[in-house]
C-alpha cells in the first residue's frame, strides 16, 4: 500500500518541476486553509478569495521556499497575513465583514445548536487577536503548541500562557453574556 508523500517531499518535487505535486498540496491544505481564513475573516466568499490568493502566492513562491518552517505552517502564516491584509482594505474602505452565520431550517435543538455556535464564534472573535489566533490554531485547528508556535512566530511557553490567558477571557466573557 503506497504512502502519501509528505508536505516536504511535495514542495521539493514541485521545485523539481513536477506541477502534480503542487496540485497535491493545495487538495491537501485548502480546506484547512478556508476554515481559518472564514474564522478570521467570518465572511465566505472573501475566504475563498483569500485561499485563492494563498495558493497563488504559494505557486509563485515555492520556489524560493527553504525549508526554514515546515510547509503547512508558512501556508498557515501566509493565510494569516492575506486575512490580515483582506481586513485592513475593510477598514480602509469603511467596509465591515458580513458576519454570516449559517442558519438552517429544522429541529428546535438544531436552531439551539446554531445559536450557541455562533455564539461561541463571536466570543473568540471578540478577544485580543494574539489570544484569538491561538484558539483558533490550537483549539479548532487542533495543531499542537509547537505548531501553533511556529505559525504565531513565537515559542511555545508563549503559546501555552496565551491560550491560558484567552482560556480564562473566554469564561468570563461566557459567564457575563449567558453562553455555557
Amino acid at each position: 500500500m503506497p504512502h502519501d508523500p509528505s508536505d516536504k517531499q511535495l514542495v521539493r518535487r514541485f521545485q523539481r518541476g513536477d506541477t502534480n505535486a503542487f496540485t497535491a498540496l493545495v487538495q491537501r491544505h485548502q480546506d484547512r486553509t478556508l476554515r481559518l481564513a472564514y474564522v478570521w475573516l467570518d465572511d465566505s466568499a472573501g475566504a475563498e478569495d483569500v485561499v485563492q490568493e494563498v495558493f497563488l502566492r504559494a505557486w509563485t513562491g515555492l520556489h524560493r521556499f527553504r525549508f526554514s518552517a515546515a510547509p503547512a505552517t508558512w501556508l498557515f502564516r501566509m493565510t494569516r497575513n492575506v486575512c490580515n491584509e483582506m481586513n485592513r482594505r475593510r477598514r480602509r474602505k469603511g467596509e465591515t465583514a458580513p458576519g454570516e452565520v449559517a442558519y438552517q431550517p429544522g429541529a428546535e435543538r438544531e436552531q439551539q445548536q446554531q445559536q450557541t455556535i455562533a455564539a461561541v464564534r463571536r466570543l473568540v472573535a471578540a478577544l485580543p487577536e494574539r489570544q484569538r489566533d491561538a484558539v483558533l490554531l490550537r483549539v479548532f485547528e487542533e495543531l499542537s503548541v509547537i505548531e501553533t508556535a511556529r505559525v504565531m512566530g513565537c515559542r511555545p511557553g508563549t503559546v501555552k500562557a496565551t491560550l491560558h490567558k484567552a482560556l480564562n477571557n473566554l469564561r468570563a466573557a461566557a459567564r457575563d453574556s449567558d453562553v455555557g
